[in-house]
């Protein structure tokens, strides 16, 4: 009786496992899940060198982003390549951090 029984529920299990796993893949959105975006550099014109700065305030935790948003807008491109920041000690009585890198466009399909 209990290996009928025990029989009976391994087999809807195992069934409804089938019928659930032949089912339509649903997306799913997640709040702070992170992922990662591997191009290669093909994937983009590498252009001329540019240099972006601002005030430089140490608790800022997002200063580095903040400069580097500003040097893609201020040069209408998609990213900068092989960033390099630099902290400039007191320029007219305050610090200001300096990026430098190269100028970079998606190339698309």
């Amino acid at each position: 009786m209990h290996k009928k029984v025990f029989l009976a529920v391994a087999g809807g299990v195992l069934g409804g496992l089938f019928f659930a796993g032949c089912s339509p893949v649903i997306d799913a959105r997640v709040q702070g899940f992170q992922y990662t975006i591997y191009f290669n550099a093909n994937d983009f014109e590498i252009g001329r060198s540019v240099t972006a700065e601002i005030p430089y305030d140490p608790s800022n935790p997002h200063i580095y982003e903040m400069l580097l948003n500003k040097a893609i807008a201020a040069n209408k491109c998609d990213t900068i390549v092989f960033p390099r920041y630099e902290i400039i000690g007191k320029t007219f009585g305050r610090d200001r951090i300096r990026l430098t890198g190269r100028v970079a466009t998606y190339k698309g399909k």
